[in-house]
């Protein structure tokens, strides 16, 4: 019967540290294509292309066709192009056609109208 609690307790120890590691994910110095990163993600230094990003973090980093949504912090010197940013603070970046939702932005240029505007204008 120990063994038995043993090898169980194991089990779910092990699957702990399974799940754990499938929801978090960093990307350092990289560059991705058609990215789409889910729950905790972080992108340092990096170009991401046709982007989705969770609850991230991003620092000096290109996003191009972005969605960054739920937490996201973006900072150092990060270009987003088509963006959709939402519950956000972003710092020393540069944001082009942007949707941003709650945000607190400094030190950034925000450029071009937003998707609803020029989508209203055509």
């Amino acid at each position: 019967m120990k063994k038995l609690f043993y090898v169980l307790l194991i089990s779910i120890f092990c699957m702990g540290i399974v799940s754990c590691a499938n929801t978090y994910t960093k990307i350092i110095k990289s560059k991705t294509t058609n990215t789409v990163f889910d729950e905790i993600s972080e992108a340092s230094g990096s170009t991401l292309v046709d982007s989705t990003v969770e609850e991230s973090s991003i620092k000096d980093s290109t996003i191009t066709k972005s969605k960054i949504l739920a937490n996201s912090k973006i900072m150092n010197k990060s270009i987003i192009i088509n963006s959709t940013i939402e519950n956000s603070t972003i710092s020393n970046s540069e944001i082009i056609n942007q949707i941003i939702e709650n945000q607190i932005i400094t030190n950034s240029k925000i450029e071009g109208p937003a998707k609803e505007e020029a989508a209203k204008e055509e």
